[in-house]
């Protein structure tokens, strides 16, 4: 890990952890906030990838802004709700033979404790994943479920 970007977004220094994480892949990228968030979770690390999507709307900024909240930032209050936010966003953003994957993320927001996605919201989420890819896991086993 960079201990140089990690001081750089925990001390809120984001114009310059900017300029480190452009020499970056979005993997890369991904695994060092991740490891920070889960060694040094901070509401930091969270604003820092937004301070990446304020300037430049990705949808992979969304995707690791999602997983931070529903991983290493869970239990900070309302993580869940932020997090159907960016999932909401790569569902807009993302190309067809994408959508399956993140329409998936809706299910896992129905079934954390604070239940963000209801249930018919979800049914209606499994249903068009099966539309889009019938293969899907994911969907299956929570159709099953129903």
């Amino acid at each position: 890990m960079s201990n140089n970007l990690k001081d750089l977004i925990l001390e809120g220094k984001f114009e310059e952890a900017k300029i480190v994480s452009k020499h970056l892949s979005f993997e890369e990228l991904d695994g060092e906030l991740t490891d920070i968030a889960f060694t040094r979770p901070s509401m930091s690390i969270y604003t820092f990838i937004v301070s990446l999507l304020i300037e430049n709307e990705k949808i992979e900024f969304h995707e690791i802004a999602f997983e931070m909240l529903v991983n290493p930032l869970c239990h900070i209050e309302g993580a869940h709700h932020a997090a159907l936010y960016h999932a909401r966003r790569c569902i807009e953003l993302a190309d067809q033979q994408e959508l399956a994957e993140y329409l998936s993320y809706l299910l896992f927001l129905h079934e954390v404790p604070d239940k963000v996605i209801n249930d018919d919201e979800a049914l209606a989420t499994a249903k068009k994943i099966l539309e889009l890819d019938s293969d899907n896991d994911v969907a299956k086993e929570f159709l099953a479920e129903k």
